[in-house]
């Protein structure tokens, strides 16, 4: 399933759209970009099963794409930096704050870390471990919260509405 533009209202369902072509639909979202819903096309019906594993699929991918670059961390001076939450970034930072615990930041402060995009790269230097350890539990804290989200999301799908096929 893909994320798919232009949607003005949710709408959960399965679509004949052919001869044997399917269109699933699930969810309905805003970000930056619009409005939005799920959209997968198949050539042929699918079983109630194929359309959980689409859905669910589905809802895990938006989880992992917001973990990886939805974080905005905001610093003491309230600068706002876009944060990379790759899992080699995730294990970084986590080494660095645990070893920066472990030693209360001697030898391991100031440390700086690259945030934003390739294209336009950001940079912050932490001096203090109170700052950092902001940082490594706000990170933490909306890693789970977006897990959480997800979960949430899978628990609420109503799956009587692809049960029946919508014909054009």
């Amino acid at each position: 399933m893909q994320k798919c533009y232009g949607a003005i209202e949710r709408f959960d369902g399965i679509q004949k759209i052919g001869v044997r072509r399917h269109e699933v639909f699930y969810g309905f979202g805003e970000d930056e970009n619009g409005k939005w819903q799920f959209r997968g096309t198949v050539e042929y019906r699918p079983t109630l099963d194929e359309i959980k594993e689409m859905i669910i699929s589905a809802i895990n991918e938006d989880v992992d794409e917001t973990i990886l670059s939805g974080f905005v961390w905001t610093a003491v001076d309230g600068t706002q930096y876009r944060v990379w939450l790759s899992l080699e970034n995730q294990t970084n930072y986590k080494a660095i704050y645990d070893l920066a615990v472990q030693m209360n930041g001697q030898g391991v402060l100031p440390v700086t870390f690259k945030f934003g995009t390739a294209e336009e790269p950001t940079y912050h230097e932490f001096t203090t471990l109170e700052e950092l350890q902001s940082f490594y539990l706000q990170a933490i804290q909306f890693i789970q919260a977006t897990y959480q989200r997800g979960w949430m999301e899978k628990d609420s799908v109503d799956w009587s509405c692809y049960e029946n096929v919508i014909e054009l």
